[in-house]
């Protein structure tokens, strides 16, 4: 599950923001990669080579993203919908068709093309999920640049793509009605032959090719109705708002109800909810001099902090595609662990830090705000949080949610 947002003002930068949602162990890298040597794409996909660097927030096991930047200012973010047709046992996710767009595209129009090139030639399909590799999905996409937005929607090799106007959010689900700027030639047809549909006249795409049980239980409508209130008013975004809306719970508190409803995602041992946790966080604020982009580089971005992200391969280094274990040395993995210790009891442990948590917040935000200093800040004092954290005892917890945490820490050896 993931939430993301673009902003398209009338006038000044536009914003692009995504929460990636994945299994609350798999780990998921920030990584800066020469666009000239970014890597061999899966086997049977097009070289992906660009004259760009660019920024990946990449779970750790697959060579795709769930979303990036490039030095052009081109910004991708992906989400899982869920539609009537089949998705095979090989492919290409989206996620590898949204890696090749960011290397080799300078503007949004030309990743829109690039997306639908990919979607229309190759197969979606193959392993989507670390830990349940019969999870499969198709792929939407928010695609933006400097001037430009687009939400590109997918059901197999069918697509439909409506150019952006203010505040666009998309949370697996299909979102294009009958009001597409362009849709795949013979989307209609399929969908009227298989009974999906009743007339070429107000055509829905997403109520032709959503599967609507699936999609119900993702909750995609509800993390919709929370990133778009929390920006709907808001004229000349800011980094803080756009943040807000990221951290945001709705009504709900962290890691409990039926279905994941709220963009700051907190998973649990609920069948819906299983792989349902932010794993990373991006804002960019996109503008024609160039983007400028925060990130967490962790999970559960109501108890991180979102640092400066340049374009330094030396301080966001490319990684290896691997398994990823636990490594307390690694921002990632520590901020996990203090994560897992504010959910027994998250009220009260959050507070122990939260307003050292906030003036750094603060101080990342500022223009002169040192990269550096940020990401090596942040990784000392996530141990002091926890220490903080820990001294308030939790209450009782149920036993199924212990298990299902044991469980998660014990396949990725996190000690207690």
């Amino acid at each position: 599950m993931c939430d993301t947002v673009v902003v398209v003002p009338e006038s000044g930068p536009v914003w692009f923001a995504k929460n990636s949602d994945r299994e609350p162990s798999e780990a998921q890298f920030l990584e800066c990669h020469d666009g000239s040597a970014a890597g061999t794409a899966p086997e049977g996909l097009p070289d992906a080579f660009g004259d760009a660097r660019l920024l990946l927030s990449r779970p750790a096991w697959m060579w795709g993203a769930e979303m990036g930047i490039n030095e052009h200012g081109v910004a991708i973010g992906n989400e899982a919908v869920f539609t009537r047709l089949p998705v095979p046992k090989a492919g290409y996710t989206g996620m590898d068709f949204q890696r090749v767009a960011l290397t080799t595209c300078r503007t949004a129009d030309d990743a829109l093309e690039q997306l639908i090139e990919l979607t229309e030639r190759f197969t979606q399909g193959g392993a989507m999920a670390h830990q349940h590799r019969s999870f499969r999905y198709h792929s939407s996409f928010l695609i933006a640049d400097a001037t430009t937005a687009w939400v590109f929607e997918t059901a197999g090799e069918y697509w439909a793509a409506k150019r952006v106007r203010g505040v666009a959010t998309i949370s697996n689900a299909l979102t294009i009605e009958d009001d597409f700027d362009r849709v795949h030639g013979d989307a209609y047809k399929v969908a009227r032959e298989r009974g999906w549909t009743k007339s070429a006249s107000g055509f829905s795409f997403a109520r032709g090719f959503s599967d609507p049980v699936m999609t119900l239980l993702a909750g995609a409508r509800i993390r919709r109705a929370c990133t778009g209130r929390s920006l709907s008013g808001v004229r000349e975004p800011q980094a803080r708002e756009v943040i807000l809306a990221l951290v945001d719970h709705g009504s709900r508190e962290p890691g409990t109800g039926l279905r994941s409803e709220s963009p700051c995602a907190h998973a649990s041992w609920l069948p819906t909810r299983t792989s349902a946790q932010t794993t990373s966080s991006i804002v960019a604020r996109l503008e024609p001099t160039g983007p400028t982009v925060w990130a967490t580089g962790t999970s559960s971005p109501c108890l991180s902090v979102f640092k400066p992200a340049p374009f330094d391969p030396e301080l966001l280094p490319p990684r290896s595609v691997a398994e990823a274990r636990f490594d307390a040395r690694e921002l990632w993995w520590a901020h996990e662990r203090l994560h897992r210790a504010c959910l027994a009891e998250y009220h009260a442990r959050r507070v122990t830090f939260a307003e050292d948590r906030e003036r750094f917040q603060d101080d990342c935000l500022l223009p002169g705000a040192n990269p550096k200093q940020a990401w090596r800040d942040h990784r000392a004092r996530i141990d002091d949080w926890l220490g903080r954290a820990l001294q308030v005892k939790a209450s009782h917890t149920p036993l199924v949610t212990r298990w299902f945490w044991s469980r998660q820490s014990r396949a990725m050896s996190i000690p207690a």
